[in-house]
């Protein structure tokens, strides 16, 4: 099924967008760690959650998250999800501080934690700040074995000693691992998988070439599977047909026959523009954990920063954009023609995807030259794909070999300065072998938007290690999206899916002291008893089907109130 209209609401309004993205984000993270939080005997702040989730939800009606509203509307969606956003960001720090006085901190250094919310492991690189006891010119980090973490540091304030620094941090399913910072009297010698010139980026897996003139990326070389991901455009979209031209920014005049917000008409293609000139590409960043390439241009009465992003052990080009955004009636995308022939493209939907086509030879194929999508979008062949994911857009179009996503619109009615103004948002190249299943592009996606928490703490004993994860699930086929306390008792509840279209027995390892489990609906009614063998259960799920299972635990007494106020 697909409705062949309002196509617009997809993009206009990016900012709400945005906010209400990261809010849903962080509101799952609030709720998994005060569940753990609450196994450690810290009160779960129910009445906290209940408000900010109601004032989330709001937003999602109509017409707010569809960017169709008048300009107030939107004026009192920021306070609401300024509300939300405090509230789930006070939760998350206490929760994460509750648990941090249980994990044994001893070691040599001042101890950093980072903590993972998802259901998988990951080894990321991330931004830290610890405050290091006495002036220093160099830092040392080591992990919980006594042996050096990748690090690269940024700056430390003389006044303060706090130092700013980024970290590879390698971290388990659901849950933390510890660093060690420490004042070191020389810098320390660190190979890196990643090299920078002032038109390349490599690291182990890619190499990224930019074109210094045009601003276009002219290769994205997957060496893993040796193949070229990008390649000329083949259709009258997306760029030349002469030469590679990726991460092409591109506008359209945009004044859809009726219902300005709300359309973007099929002939939208008829007008527009190839932004392939840039003003300046300059090599700005070039470290062991971290490389960047910046491309600057302008429009009209718009400019654009695109930061191009590559670190070391990633697969993964990042592209952060900012935009100062001043037209009427214009659609920005950005396009990649692609390397890869497929006769369909495959779109994320909420627990699950569905796929389009990407040939235009019928009524209801000419119909859906705008998809709706949420964190990715792929197109893949037998070998090889190309999925490009994002952390706050919602609608992309893909035609022959060439997948674009929209960026940006400028409707004048029912908002007359809608979208005007500054912007700030990601979106992520991750070319890989066979399909986006093989590829596992549903956790790249996840973990471009639910970034890694680090606490700098101090050091104490505790009952948990150094390292530890609450919760893993398997197979890889399956995500928790939610851990939060049952509605009408103490139990917790879990939430997953299956993404893959496999019939799976998944595998969940629970916190200690796990007494009982049930399979229960969304509603949390039960529907069958599950055995729970030394903290595993087992649980058959059908493809793409959600699970909810409702675990009793033997709690301690409750020792902290949960904190947080309206």
């Amino acid at each position: 099924m697909y409705f062949q209209y309002h196509r617009g609401v997809f993009t206009t309004q990016a900012e709400t967008k945005q906010r209400i993205r990261r809010s849903e984000e962080v509101m799952l993270d609030a709720e998994k760690f005060a569940s753990v939080a609450l196994l450690d005997g810290r009160a779960y702040p129910q009445d906290e959650l209940n408000f900010a989730w109601k004032r989330l939800l709001f937003d999602e009606f109509h017409d707010i998250l569809p960017g169709s509203g008048i300009a107030v509307n939107y004026l009192d969606a920021r306070r609401n999800l300024d509300d939300v956003r405090r509230v789930a960001d006070e939760v998350i720090h206490n929760s994460l501080s509750e648990i941090a006085t249980h994990i044994n901190t001893e070691g040599p250094g001042v101890p950093v934690i980072v903590f993972n919310s998802l259901s998988w492991p990951r080894s990321e690189v991330v931004e830290v700040e610890a405050q290091l006891s006495r002036p220093a010119k160099h830092i040392a980090v080591t992990d919980i074995a006594g042996k050096p973490a990748e690090t690269q540091l940024l700056n430390i304030d003389p006044a303060t000693h706090r130092a700013r620094f980024l970290l590879l941090a390698k971290t388990p399913s659901a849950g933390y691992n510890t660093y060690f910072v420490r004042d070191a009297g020389s810098e320390a010698l660190m190979r890196s998988t990643l090299k920078a010139t002032s038109r390349t980026l490599e690291n182990e897996f890619l190499r990224v070439e930019i074109d210094s003139q045009t601003g276009c990326m002219t290769s994205l070389f997957d060496k893993r599977n040796n193949q070229e991901a990008l390649a000329p455009a083949e259709t009258g979209t997306g760029g030349p047909k002469d030469r590679i031209c990726g991460n092409l920014l591109q506008a359209f005049v945009d004044k859809p026959q009726k219902w300005d917000a709300w359309n973007i008409d099929a002939d939208f293609e008829k007008q527009g523009w190839d932004l392939d000139r840039a003003d300046d590409v300059q090599l700005v960043e070039n470290h062991p954990l971290r490389a960047v390439i910046r491309i600057r241009r302008h429009f009209q009465s718009s400019t654009f920063v695109q930061d191009v992003i590559l670190r070391p052990h990633d697969p993964r080009v990042d592209v952060k954009m900012q935009v100062e955004w001043h037209e009427k009636h214009i659609l920005l995308k950005v396009a990649f023609p692609l390397s890869v022939h497929t006769a369909k493209a495959a779109f994320e939907i909420p627990y699950g995807s569905v796929e389009r086509p990407t040939t235009r030879s019928t009524p209801a194929e000419q119909a859906q030259f705008e998809v709706p999508a949420l964190r990715w979008a792929d197109m893949s062949d037998k070998t090889h794909g190309f999925s490009l994911l994002n952390n706050c857009k919602y609608g992309y179009d893909a035609r022959g070999n060439v997948l674009r996503l929209s960026l940006l619109r400028s409707p004048e009615w029912p908002d007359p300065h809608a979208d005007e103004g500054h912007h700030e948002f990601t979106y992520s190249l991750y070319p890989h072998s066979a399909t986006w299943r093989e590829a596992f592009t549903v956790r790249q996606s996840y973990n471009l938007n639910y970034g890694l928490f680090t606490m700098s703490v101090d050091k104490h004993a505790g009952a948990l290690p150094k390292e530890h994860s609450f919760v893993e699930i398997k197979p890889g086929n399956v995500v928790l999206t939610a851990t939060k306390k049952a509605e009408d008792d103490d139990a917790l509840v879990l939430r997953f899916f299956e993404w893959a279209g496999k019939d799976t027995d998944v595998q969940i390892q629970l916190p200690p002291d796990a007494q009982s489990a049930q399979d229960t609906d969304l509603m949390e009614h039960p529907l069958a008893d599950l055995a729970v063998n030394n903290g595993l259960v087992t649980v058959h799920t059908k493809p793409f089907e959600i699970k909810t299972v409702k675990v009793r635990f033997g709690l301690p007494p409750i020792s902290k109130p949960a904190g947080v106020a309206n």
